[in-house]
């Protein structure tokens, strides 16, 4: 049931919204009477987190007790997001001293990397979500595993996820971050929903009482026999993996032109809304726990640009507006890495680690936000509500300009801008006269403008 308070916010955001008015021919006149369309959210946890890869998260932790300052800062800036360990690396790794159902693991996992990681938890209070081996390992295998993590991160930051993409186990595939490798077809051709439930509900058994997540999925086709497995025995948050383009393949899609399409952010999660709707059933939260520019780790040139902060910024707000709660940014060493961990500690910030950086300035916990948007404009505009504050971050999907009026409250001349674009590796400050209590803001195309109205 909501609280008086998430009440009065709601009602804030709607009247919020009746001050936010296109003043342009990009969106039809018509438009100017329909009442706007509120969807709205609670920012109850950090609403972006981090997926990285076991070799490429061991080589970012480092070879100490704990891991550099640097790590340790940026994670903080961050506001403490949470962690995914794991991907493609999951179902080839084991910890050391196991072995998997076909020989030895591709990667082992030393003990230095359990103290390292649970220095890195109990230094910035981040949940740490550890990806077990479905594909390849005995239930003995992934116990070490769960043993080894519960011995060295605390219990109250602790979860796990079983298996990644078991959805695609019948397909190999090149291992993006090391092409001379091959990942094999993990399952025959067979392989179906109903052979997965099964294996899914007898490891479950075989684990115990763990926090676990999933299912992993990276697509819908098996969104019907699923749906009925997460009602009948949910883990404790539901997931999904989603990119907008690929690319790799025979027919590549990784282009700028549809990153920065409305399908490819705000319209991207329509699909998993089955998801959503199984994860309000059953009383838990639903996040994206893996999704980045392009599948295939990202297309040099377009994932390493700022191109790929636009697209992420209106992807989250999107998403959280959808119903899911969060959005985790895969890292594996490739084009797409939002942070890049050299071996001297360094860390240097790609365009789409600026986006999240932006992201957490902006949407603060305890925050709420509601949609400001009228049917069928091209700009999409988000409310944000706290305690102490009201914020408007406003983007447009046409390919001209649109202009905006925007109210504002108090007594201020000027009203500060942060915006990101896609000719810029950093958000870009501004500033706004105000006038009558309202700012005038000429919106450019595939640019993000967030700023502060009470």
């Amino acid at each position: 049931m909501a609280t008086m308070r998430q009440r009065c916010l709601v009602l804030c955001a709607c009247l919020v919204t009746l001050g936010l008015q296109a003043a342009t021919t990009a969106a039809s006149p018509g438009n100017a009477t329909e009442p706007p369309v509120v969807r709205s959210a609670a920012i109850e946890r950090s609403p972006i987190g981090l997926s990285i890869e076991y070799p490429v998260l061991e080589r970012a932790l480092g070879s100490g007790p704990c891991p550099s300052p640097s790590m340790i800062a940026l994670l903080r800036e961050l506001g403490a997001p949470s962690l995914r360990v794991g991907g493609d690396s999951q179902d080839l790794a084991g910890v050391d001293g196991t072995s998997g159902t076909d020989g030895p693991f591709r990667y082992t996992i030393p003990p230095s990397f359990w103290t390292t990681l649970g220095c890195l938890a109990r230094e910035t209070g981040i949940q740490i979500t550890v990806g077990l081996n479905f594909a390849a390992a005995t239930a003995a295998d992934d116990q070490a595993t769960i043993a080894a993590a519960e011995q060295a991160i605390p219990a109250s930051q602790l979860s796990f996820s079983l298996g990644n993409e078991p959805d695609l186990y019948t397909i190999a595939h090149v291992l993006p971050n090391e092409p001379e490798f091959t990942v094999p077809a993990f399952r025959a051709p067979s392989w179906s929903a109903s052979e997965y439930s099964s294996e899914w509900k007898t490891r479950r058994s075989e684990l115990g009482p763990i926090r676990l997540e999933g299912p992993d999925l990276a697509g819908s086709g098996w969104k019907q026999q699923i749906g009925a497995l997460l009602r009948e025995d949910p883990p404790d948050q539901l997931d999904a993996h989603v990119y907008p383009a690929t690319a790799c393949g025979p027919a590549p899609t990784a282009t700028a032109e549809r990153l920065l399409s409305e399908h490819s952010s705000v319209g991207l999660v329509e699909k998993l809304a089955w998801l959503v709707q199984a994860a309000h059933a059953a009383q838990r939260p639903a996040i994206i726990s893996e999704s980045n520019s392009a599948s295939c780790a990202g297309k040099p040139g377009l994932s390493n640009t700022p191109v790929a902060g636009v697209w992420a910024a209106r992807f989250v707000l999107g998403t959280l507006l959808s119903g899911f709660q969060q959005v985790r940014f895969h890292s594996a060493g490739t084009s797409y890495d939002p942070f890049v961990f050299n071996p001297d500690g360094t860390i240097v910030r790609e365009p789409l680690g600026n986006a999240l950086l932006f992201l957490h300035h902006w949407l603060p916990l305890g925050s709420h936000i509601a949609s400001a948007s009228t049917n069928h404009s091209p700009v999409f505009s988000v409310n944000v509500l706290s305690s102490s504050s009201r914020s408007t971050i406003v983007t447009s999907f046409s390919a001209h300009a649109v202009t905006l009026q925007i109210a504002v409250e108090g007594s201020r001349t000027h009203v500060s801008t942060d915006a990101l674009s896609t000719t810029s590796a950093v958000d870009v400050h501004g500033s706004l006269p105000v006038l009558a209590h309202s700012v005038r803001l000429k919106l450019e195309p595939n640019t993000i403008v967030a700023l502060r109205t009470s």
